[in-house]
């Protein structure tokens, strides 16, 4: 593992300001990366040594009382369906924790060899988590970003042209890049993956299936 996340990016996690498709992404490469996960911590106790000194703020009478109607309108995950689901990965392969308890859709072809399928429900499907399943050496389409894509490798490794990425490797990709992962040559490749704005498509396949995927 050579690429994790920067401090930066750890910090909003840690303070909660991520959105929740990058923060599920940040979370579950912490399950992988001890070393991510104690700055994490550390970034914690700071945040919570600053609490200490902060002025109170009173909350609403009725504040619990929402925040758990809220947790008890989120749906359970389709157990049957997961079972279903998990069994067409790769014998002895288990997700991240943060992921055991979300909704994963059917698998839907993005190129050839190359399939995806939604996580979670609701919202745009723009900034839902993804993941993204390729077969062994072949190439996503050339995309560049109007916002930023958070990929983090589940299984096998990815290569593009700036580096290669293994098992529990973070990539953050913002505007200024382009690029054209393609998959390791010796087994498929599996990841968890959310974009933070639309993908540029270059290449005809991406454009033509971009409106069915909806981002």
């Amino acid at each position: 593992m050579s690429h994790r996340p920067s401090d930066d990016l750890l910090m909003a996690y840690a303070a909660g300001t991520l959105a929740p498709g990058p923060a599920l992404v940040v979370a579950a490469h912490l399950t992988m990366c001890p070393e991510s996960a104690e700055r994490v911590r550390a970034f914690e106790i700071f945040g919570g040594i600053a609490l200490e000194d902060a002025s109170e703020s009173a909350l609403s009478p009725d504040a619990l009382e929402k925040t758990l109607a809220r947790i008890d309108s989120v749906p359970p995950a389709k157990v049957a369906e997961r079972g279903k689901w998990l069994a067409e990965l790769s014998e002895g392969m288990r997700l991240p924790q943060p992921l055991e308890h979300y909704d994963i859709g059917k698998w839907k072809f993005l190129a050839p060899g190359v399939r995806w399928s939604s996580i979670g429900r609701g919202g745009s499907a723009r900034n839902r988590p993804m993941l993204l399943r390729s077969k062994p050496g072949m190439v996503l389409p050339e995309h560049s970003h109007a916002g930023t894509e958070y990929t983090l490798i589940l299984k096998g490794s990815l290569h593009d042209a700036d580096g290669d990425y293994h098992v529990g490797d973070l990539i953050v990709a913002d505007a200024s890049l382009e690029h054209e992962p393609a998959a390791g040559p010796d087994e498929e490749c599996i990841c968890l993956a959310v974009v933070d704005g639309r993908l540029r498509m270059r290449s005809l396949v991406g454009r033509l299936v971009q409106p069915l995927m909806g981002f």
